[in-house]
């Protein structure tokens, strides 16, 4: 399965939307609409209902290992499992575990599972779309206009963290990284590698932790109908300057996230904002933020 996911992630229509957005300035921009699920689609659309358990078991055991779309695999189930305890129910344990019997009927196993993989699919869409907002700020050259080229920036920002990559990683670098200087070795494209290493020359987000949680927060908003008032008044309570842009006043945040982040509100009916700052869902929030004391 680990190809099947790291195609997911890498397949041109997925990245090159993201990235479209995040290098777009001009404010026309509309992100994590179910670009995820499309994709998902694509790879597992033609598995039957009795092949889901075995993609969902291997799913899990893929997460376990030590690859970059391992790590991404662990971070998505770990965000579900936020939403799981804390928020309606996603896994399959837990919705049985609800059931009125204490199990699922065939026909509930399959509507929960599909359930299931759609929501992993929208919390894989927020975290690519998190990673790549930070790299359109932080390291544009990541973004050239060749599968080479990007792969080489790359390889520049992966050297650039080097300490914090597992051993694994550390191996996996050296080995492309040596490959790699054989194949463009006196070619202008190998630069790439040292330009992106130096990745604080290009700048950075202007508030990063709006950002981070706004755009992980995302499918919370949407399964649950929050507000603007509902999200601003829930990241007031964690990030470090609650009280500056864009955060002072609703509009202000409203206008932020769609403009800055590219996440436009579909057209379901108007939600309430919850009169005690705690939306369905508050406390999955807070604990994907660390900050869920109680």
């Amino acid at each position: 399965r680990r190809g099947a996911l790291g195609q997911m992630v890498r397949r041109e229509g997925f990245v090159g939307v993201a990235v479209g957005g995040a290098g777009n300035k001009s404010g026309h921009r509309h992100l994590q609409t179910g670009v995820g699920w499309a994709e998902w689609q694509a790879v597992f659309g033609h598995a039957a209902p009795s092949d889901w358990g075995h993609i969902l078991g291997s799913l899990v055991r893929f997460a376990g290992c030590e690859t970059p779309e391992s790590e991404m695999a662990a971070a998505i189930f770990a965000l579900m499992g936020y939403e799981d305890r804390h928020a309606e129910a996603v896994s399959l344990g837990k919705c049985a575990a609800q059931a009125a019997n204490g199990k699922l009927s065939a026909r509930e196993m399959v509507e929960r599972t599909g359930f299931l993989f759609r929501r992993l699919a929208e919390w894989m869409e927020a975290l690519v779309h998190g990673r790549i907002h930070w790299r359109a700020a932080a390291a544009p050259t990541a973004f050239g206009p060749t599968e080479d080229q990007r792969e080489l920036a790359n390889i520049g920002l992966m050297q650039a963290g080097f300490a914090e990559l597992s051993e694994h990683g550390q191996a996996w670098w050296r080995f492309r990284h040596e490959e790699l200087a054989k194949r463009f070795a006196g070619q202008p494209h190998w630069r790439l590698v040292g330009k992106a290493q130096s990745v604080e020359k290009f700048g950075a987000l202007r508030q990063p932790a709006v950002d981070e949680l706004t755009i992980h927060w995302w499918p919370l908003l949407t399964r649950y109908g929050w507000t603007d008032r509902d999200m601003r008044g829930l990241l007031r309570r964690v990030v470090p300057h609650p009280d500056a842009y864009p955060l002072r006043e609703d509009k202000e945040f409203a206008d932020y996230r769609q403009k800055a982040l590219g996440l436009i509100k579909g057209k379901q009916a108007r939600a309430k904002s919850a009169p005690d700052g705690k939306p369905k869902g508050w406390r999955a929030a807070l604990a994907m933020a660390g900050k869920l004391s109680e």
